[in-house]
């Protein structure tokens, strides 16, 4: 990596943690944010994976990724069905469009399970007690990407030696165990951090570790999970939104698989009201 594209690299991952940031500490910004990640995360798979554009099922899918978090965040539970609508719009266009071309007619809906329970859950964990508050996807975030953080530089400092053992070479060749070891100490380092400087108020430390180990287990099966989609798309990056680092389903791919896990945990266990 060049000195020019690491600064870029730099730059840009600053900005994008600056917007993340303030997106989550009001409601209002964090359901714009849901908006945004729903059209540009789907957008992103569908450019990837469709060969034949399903151009009328993806806009009508998209609009349900983008109604149904608003409806599950602001309104009550019993409208939450007409976030359906556009789904079953988007059938009854495949019923017309025919059985010709269509190699692969459930494509189109992935994103309602590869996407949609990460932005549910991450409106679900704005809300403890009933308040709002951003603590606590503020908190599962950083430990996200600390443990990003720690598999890339423990990785590439001491698992592309010769002899390192790959974690899952036919997908991606540079992940080694040594940096999932890496990511995973640095994801608990992350919890501690959060507990002591905001995250007590939320959760005991105990949880939080809870939190680092879900994030390192199921941010790897996120990454590997986007590496095969963007193997079988033969690309590098998912997209280009964010210089240096690629489309916003590269910098998601760990939190798509990790955010209804950890709201999983924490409902099941009535930690957060």
């Amino acid at each position: 990596m060049g000195k020019a594209t690491l600064v870029q690299r730099i730059v840009s991952g600053a900005v994008f943690l600056v917007i993340m940031v303030g997106c989550l500490l009001h409601p209002v910004s964090l359901l714009a944010l849901t908006a945004f990640l729903a059209v540009v995360l789907s957008t992103e798979f569908y450019r990837l994976t469709v060969p034949r554009r399903y151009r009328k099922e993806e806009i009508l899918v998209v609009a349900s990724l983008v109604v149904t978090p608003f409806l599950f965040y602001a309104l009550p539970d019993r409208w939450l069905w007409l976030g359906l609508l556009p789904v079953v719009a988007a059938a009854v266009c495949q019923l017309f469009d025919g059985a010709e071309d269509h190699a692969f007619v459930t494509e189109p809906y992935f994103p309602l399970v590869y996407v949609l329970p990460m932005l549910l859950s991450l409106l679900r964990l704005s809300v403890v007690q009933e308040a709002f508050t951003w603590r606590l996807t503020l908190g599962l975030f950083v430990i996200i990407w600390g443990c990003d953080i720690g598999a890339y530089c423990i990785g590439m400092l001491f698992g592309q030696r010769p002899g390192s053992r790959k974690l899952f070479p036919a997908l991606s060749p540079k992940k080694s165990w040594i940096g999932v070891a890496g990511g995973t100490a640095f994801a608990f380092l992350a919890a501690w951090v959060v507990w002591a400087v905001w995250g007590g108020k939320v959760l005991p430390l105990v949880h939080w570790m809870a939190l680092a180990l879900i994030a390192a287990v199921f941010g790897v099966l996120g990454d590997l999970f986007e590496s095969l989609i963007k193997r079988h798309a033969g690309v590098k990056d998912a997209g280009r939104l964010i210089p240096g680092h690629g489309g916003l389903l590269d910098r998601f791919d760990d939190a798509l698989f990790v955010f209804p896990v950890a709201a999983v945990y924490l409902l099941t266990l009535q930690l957060i009201g």
